[in-house]
């Protein structure tokens, strides 16, 4: 059952990818057939695998920054930062790097990055700075901000992490951010970034100049959460709900716009994967999995071998939707095989840099966000080439970096 189980996702991945289904649906249906009619599990066994914590997190967090997004505050923030830079057009994609890892430390990577994409495409080319070069600021921006216990991204990590005993953000947050902050940076330098020359007289975004009332009103209310939920710990999703709630009372946003916001299709990848991994799990498939990865690595190489196996996966499926949640259970297994050589945390966080310095490909979302929102005089197919070689540099340069135990450090 082991093999069957694994062989399931592997169908659940490929059948989404050469489908262009949402993984989410497919995991549902495999979840239940595989679970039920060849694991032996009752349809309330497999229903348990549902993650409602997890769900309920993200949903939350959607919710009130669909607000935020409806009423023009992320947009007007965005806007209004960069103008910053005046005329030192060389700031600019700094400044949306920053601004971008900022805003994801709050809502995470996708929602982050949907939000401020087309934005700095449209500033790039007030500027006249190449979509690369934006595209690579926002996306190594929100990815690289991404694992905080608040984030989306960080708030899977956090669920899998706390179910194998691992417990602290800030580690992985940590090499998450220097790791994406070094790879931008040789972005920006070979994307031509020490080229660009400043716009004598350039027309400041005078739209940001100023927040309206419900504007403002918002602003201070994501004050708030984040002010409530790092220092006072309340609970993530509640607080963002109760201040949703009072927003939309004082006619901030609607409840429509903010429900139009919710990125449902995130949601169901998440949860159908969920379901079919738990499967995975009660079949023996994740120590399967497991065993075989101990198998072919060494202690020198198991950080290194988790990056490139994380950004491959990525590649063609969701690494919050199938890559952590597949990979991360079995780390405790691996570390144990290997003899306590390699720890938890540096296998772990090798999963995690490998599926997030990847969707920067234009084959992942991320990536096809840039095309996207690219502005019409681009050309798109030199465009897509250099998102695809940026993608699978930056996983062979990480796997280079773990190979020196990097990744092991700050735990």
């Amino acid at each position: 059952m082991a093999i069957i189980s694994l062989l399931a996702l592997l169908l659940c991945i490929v059948l989404s990818f050469i489908k262009k289904i949402n993984t989410g649906v497919i995991g549902f249906a495999l979840a239940f057939l595989v679970g039920v009619y060849l694991v032996g599990m009752s349809p309330n066994e497999v229903i348990k695998g549902f993650p409602t914590s997890m769900v309920f997190t993200l949903m939350g967090i959607m919710f009130l920054f669909g607000i935020a997004s409806a009423n023009g505050t992320l947009g007007k923030l965005a806007a209004m930062i960069s103008n910053v830079a005046g005329n030192r057009v060389k700031l600019i994609p700094f400044i949306f790097y920053f601004f971008s890892l900022a805003v994801s430390c709050v809502v995470g990577g996708i929602i982050g990055g949907s939000l401020i994409c087309p934005i700095a495409m449209k500033v790039g080319k007030q500027k006249n700075i190449p979509d690369f070069i934006m595209g690579a600021a926002v996306i190594f921006g929100v990815q690289g901000g991404c694992m905080t216990p608040i984030a989306a991204n960080g708030v899977i990590a956090g669920s899998l992490m706390s179910d194998i005993g691992m417990s602290g953000m800030f580690p992985l947050w940590l090499h998450l951010a220097i790791s994406c902050t070094i790879l931008f940076c040789i972005a920006f330098v070979v994307g031509g970034g020490l080229k660009l020359a400043a716009l004598d007289g350039a027309e400041l975004n005078t739209e940001s100049s100023s927040f309206d009332a419900k504007q403002k009103i918002t602003a201070v209310a994501l004050v708030a959460v984040i002010i409530c939920t790092a220092v006072l710990k309340t609970n993530v999703p509640l607080t963002a709900l109760t201040a949703s709630a009072i927003l939309i009372l004082l006619g901030c946003s609607t409840a429509n716009d903010a429900i139009n916001h919710v990125s449902w299709s995130v949601i169901v990848l998440i949860s159908g994967v969920s379901m079919l991994v738990n499967v995975m799990t009660v079949a023996g498939g994740i120590d399967a999995a497991s065993s075989w990865m101990a198998s072919v690595m060494t202690p020198s190489t198991a950080s290194s071998i988790m990056v490139l196996t994380g950004g491959a996966m990525s590649a063609v499926s969701s690494a919050t939707g199938v890559v952590m949640p597949t990979m991360i259970p079995t780390a405790p297994a691996i570390a144990a095989q290997m003899g306590g050589a390699v720890t938890v945390q540096t296998i772990v966080t090798g999963i995690v840099i490998g599926s997030h310095v990847v969707p920067i490909s234009p084959l992942s979302t991320m990536g096809g966000i840039v095309m996207a929102t690219s502005n019409e005089d681009t050309d798109k197919d030199r465009l897509f080439r250099n998102l695809l070689i940026c993608a699978i540099l930056s996983v062979v340069a990480c796997g280079a970096l773990a190979m020196t135990g990097f990744y092991g450090l700050f735990w």
